[in-house]
Parts: structure tokens; sequence; C-alpha cells
């Protein structure tokens, strides 16, 4: 079996995790929790091959590269969770909301490709300072 996908939660400078605090505070339902981390189990093991095999589960954002969206469809609250992958395996979390409508709103989308911005600025830093 190859080697697992590591989950990274996105950090503020404030080192609050946005996403950590999205599924601790959300009020998400108990089988809304259990799907989500049924689902980032999923993802460990089969990282981005999991958007060809499940695109219920997971999807690319259109317009936007490297950005994810891990799904839970018809539930009370419809959670999303965006994420980027970055060099080694690993995929970021980077942003959490509550779906409300058909489409995902801008601002939502908006908010995710920043911090991916941020963490793809910060990636290629640590890789400079490496060399």
């Amino acid at each position: 079996m190859s080697e697992e996908w590591q989950i990274v939660f996105y950090r503020e400078d404030d080192d609050t995790e946005p996403v950590q605090q999205f599924l601790q505070d959300s009020s998400l339902t108990p089988g809304e929790l259990k799907q989500f981390q049924v689902r980032l189990t999923l993802l460990t093991q089969k990282g981005l091959s999991l958007l060809l095999e499940r695109s219920d589960i997971l999807d690319k954002i259109k317009g936007e590269k490297n950005l994810y969206e891990l799904r839970l469809d018809n539930t009370p609250n419809n959670p999303r969770i965006f994420l980027c992958a970055l060099v080694g395996k690993r995929l970021v979390l980077l942003h959490a909301f509550k779906k409300k409508g058909r489409k995902t709103p801008k601002l939502e989308i908006k908010i995710a490709a920043k911090r991916r911005d941020l963490v793809l600025a910060n990636e290629e830093d640590r890789e400079e300072n490496e060399e």
C-alpha cells in the first residue's frame, strides 16, 4: 500500500485553526461530524485520486487552481471544507462553512483562495530557505 496523505489544518497568525474551530463550534450534527471523520480518513488514503473515484465527496472548484471542496450533501447543515494540496502528499484544510443555497458563495471561495495563496507563498519561502 502506498504512503498516506497527511491532513494539515490551516493556521492563522494568531494560531487559530479556522476549520478546526468550525468543526468544534458550528453546531454540526453528530452524524455530520462522523461523516467528516470518515471522509477525511478516506482522503488520507486516496488523496486527490478521490476526485476521479468519488466526485460526490471531493470536487475541484471551477476557475481555481489547486482548490478543492470536501462535501457532505443532503445533511441538515450541508457543510463544506475547502482544501489545497502541497508537495509531499499534504492536504491543507483551509476554510469551512455551511452551504445554504445551490451555488457556493463567491465570498467563501475567496476566503479559501486567499488562504491557499498564503500557504503556497509560505511553502515557497520555506523551500528557498532550505536551499
